[in-house]
């Protein structure tokens, strides 16, 4: 029984030892949440770091942003058709190399959970549905863009793109030891279906900021001016304030109903 005894101390300290070396390979080195100007929306973000250090020229980092519906949740004929989320980062040099981001771009025809994986950084994402775009552009910083729309034509009607809330990732890269800035910025549109039409009934917007030193210091200095920046330069359309529905779009309401 002796033997046994062991092995069992054995197994155990094998599985602890594995959980504490997955769990070492990520941490969380940032954080924050804010509410939209006009309280419909809240944003809030994750900065992991990829704690392996296996390349000596570059550190590696994942993002995961959350829009979530704080106003209309669980109210089935309001929501949001249009949802815009920008992650700005810095330094400049920051790349998503290699490439990894969710969602993809592309015509979701469901809301549903996927995994994200980065190096050793690893978490699951609620990503939103219909029609998503997937840019980047540089500026005064490197950003990773989404645009998710409900009116765009697809073999799903128009209809909301998330149901409470939806979740964003990508990866990127940064020299070693750099440090690191970043502001996810989201604007949405909601509307409240009327059975034959969309009637805009809001739009809100967030902006939060998250950021990391390896040495240590403080980082939030300029963080504040960061995110004002963020939000004047941004260039979205509106969309209309009432909206035909497709007969896409009355079929899916027919199987909501």
């Amino acid at each position: 029984m002796r033997w046994r005894a062991l092995l069992v101390i054995l197994l155990g300290a094998i599985i602890i030892s594995t959980t504490q070396a997955v769990s070492a390979s990520q941490e969380v080195v940032s954080s924050d949440y804010s509410y939209g100007v006009n309280g419909i929306m809240k944003l809030s973000g994750i900065l992991y770091k990829d704690t392996g250090e296996l390349d000596p020229s570059y550190d590696y980092y994942a993002i995961k942003v959350t829009t979530e519906d704080v106003k209309y949740r669980n109210d089935g004929w309001i929501g949001p058709m249009y949802i815009y989320v920008d992650i700005a980062v810095l330094p400049e040099s920051a790349a998503e190399v290699p490439a990894n981001h969710v969602p993809k771009s592309g015509i979701k025809f469901s809301q549903h959970s996927v995994s994200f994986e980065y190096e050793s950084i690893g978490f699951n994402v609620n990503i939103p549905r219909t029609f998503v775009s997937y840019w980047e552009k540089k500026d005064w910083a490197e950003h990773f863009v989404w645009e998710v729309s409900g009116i765009k034509p697809s073999f799903i009607g128009w209809w909301f793109v998330f149901d409470d809330y939806a979740e964003f990732a990508v990866g990127f890269r940064v020299p070693q030891n750099s440090y690191v800035v970043t502001v996810p910025y989201a604007y949405g549109e909601w509307y409240k279906f009327y059975g034959i039409f969309f009637r805009k009934v809001g739009s809100d917007e967030a902006v939060v900021g998250m950021w990391y030193s390896p040495g240590g210091s403080a980082c939030s200095s300029g963080v504040g001016s960061l995110e004002n920046q963020l939000i004047h330069d941004r260039n979205i359309k509106d969309l209309p304030e009432t909206i035909k529905a497709s007969p896409g779009t009355q079929a899916l309401a027919d199987q909501e109903g």
